[in-house]
């Protein structure tokens, strides 16, 4: 042991606590530059696969976007066409209404221009017929990206051309300039596409200009400026394509999700109004609905018979097959219903084994008519579930909602009563009680 500052220290504890900073358990100096610089690596690296992999995904959309991006650029071509074929028609006039100087590079640089505009005037004319004509097709074409890609070079390449005729009598590359940024503003092209057609048509710029410009700093000058219009068109044009990708994408995902909230709330509303078991109207809305018909009935002055069925001696079923048998006999005994009675007629379950149905525009003596067939038919019928063939009854009560029904809980009292009278007199019969009896 030694003492270091007043405090004793075994020497084989320092000695290995030395020996870990030196092997570089405690970084300083060279070993941390090191470190940081392996995380700003690594970091840089995460982040340049990152954008790839979101620039691949931005180059690569969803058919239905490329689609509706061309029916965009389609119609742009055709705006562009409108605006353009005025514009080329006053260029050539003035072109051809100027005085000349008689100067030999004055009158090459004159015919140059009137022919140049003279091309574009014809080219946009087609391209603007052909766009139009497409753009009545309901089903896209390889002419939906050939048209726009066509439009896409011959601007750019008439700004070329224009600017190297304008080099016999100005150094200025202004029409190269605007020919890029109107194709990278106007336009939504594929990054891939886009590249090309700008690489290209700089290609072109750049050995035309050196026919016409034979001062070397201008024409060196004329080249770097035209690169960086060029690089502005590219830039331009990616973001704009990447912006309105996003946005479809965004507009699909938000009709989706309209959708699928619609779905949902179709499905809560059948969950709120329909049986799960059987597939007909809950209790809740047979209420509604009958409501609404009592009203349509006080209007009109017409009738409706309101039918309750109870199956007879339901819990004796149940108990000796189970809840399982006894459910198949509530599914089957809501089709032979839905099979006996009108599509217009309004059938509910409104109870355990007690069923409902409003007949429309039915008297008494038709009322009555139906809930026996529809009784016999229960009788005869045997219920198979797997290897058990029951057989089952039902009683039934009936009334008559005509205009002098207040409500439906009046026409429910009335039926009711009648159910219970045709109980009590043995099951598997009808009874009818109606409003004043």
């Amino acid at each position: 042991m030694f003492k270091r500052n007043g405090i004793k220290v075994k020497q084989k504890k320092y000695s290995n606590f030395l020996g870990q900073r030196r092997n570089g358990c405690y970084r300083s100096g060279e070993g941390a530059t090191s470190l940081v610089t392996e995380k700003i690596k690594g970091a840089v690296e995460k982040s340049m696969v990152h954008y790839l992999k979101n620039f691949i995904k931005i180059s690569q959309p969803a058919q239905y976007i490329v689609d509706e991006i061309n029916k965009v650029n389609l119609q742009r071509v055709f705006y562009l066409s409108l605006i353009s074929i005025p514009m080329r028609i006053i260029a050539i006039i003035n072109f051809i209404t100027k005085t000349s100087t008689g100067n030999e590079n004055e009158l090459k640089w004159r015919m140059g221009i009137i022919t140049s505009h003279i091309v574009f005037l014809v080219i946009t004319v087609i391209l603007g017929g052909i766009s139009h004509q497409l753009s009545k097709r309901s089903k896209p074409n390889y002419l939906f990206t050939a048209i726009p890609l066509a439009m896409v070079f011959v601007v750019l390449l008439v700004g070329t051309v224009i600017t190297s005729v304008d080099q016999l009598v100005t150094p200025s590359i202004t029409p190269f300039l605007i020919s890029c940024a109107a194709v990278g503003a106007i336009f939504l092209l594929r990054p891939f596409h886009s590249i090309l057609v700008f690489l290209f048509s700089y290609l072109i710029y750049h050995f035309a200009l050196g026919y016409t410009q034979l001062d070397a700093s201008v024409l060196l000058s004329n080249r770097i400026n035209g690169l960086t219009a060029t690089f502005l068109g590219v830039l331009l044009s990616l973001i704009l394509w990447r912006s309105n990708v996003i946005n479809l994408q965004q507009k699909e995902r938000i009709a989706r999700q309209q959708m699928q909230l619609e779905a949902k709330n179709k499905e809560l509303q059948r969950l709120a109004n329909y049986d799960s078991l059987t597939g007909l109207i809950n209790r809740r809305y047979f209420e509604e609905k009958i409501a609404y018909e009592i009203s349509r009935i006080k209007r009109y002055g017409q009738e409706a018979c309101l039918v309750i069925f109870d199956i007879d001696n339901f819990k004796s079923i149940n108990d000796k097959y189970g809840h399982p048998v006894g459910d198949e006999i509530l599914k089957k005994f809501a089709s032979l219903l839905k099979a006996q009675l009108r599509k217009t007629d309004i059938i509910a379950r409104i109870g355990g084994e007690e069923f409902a149905a409003l007949l429309l525009n039915a008297d008494k003596k038709t009322g009555k008519l139906v809930a026996e067939k529809i009784r016999k038919s229960i009788e005869e019928e045997v219920f198979y579930i797997d290897d058990l063939g029951i057989k089952v009854t039902v009683s039934m009560g009936i009334t008559v909602l005509s205009d002098d029904t207040d409500s439906y809980e009046e026409g429910y009292k009335f039926a009711d009563k009648a159910l219970y009278r045709a109980k009590a007199k043995g099951k598997n019969r009808i009874d009818i009680e109606l409003k004043g009896n």
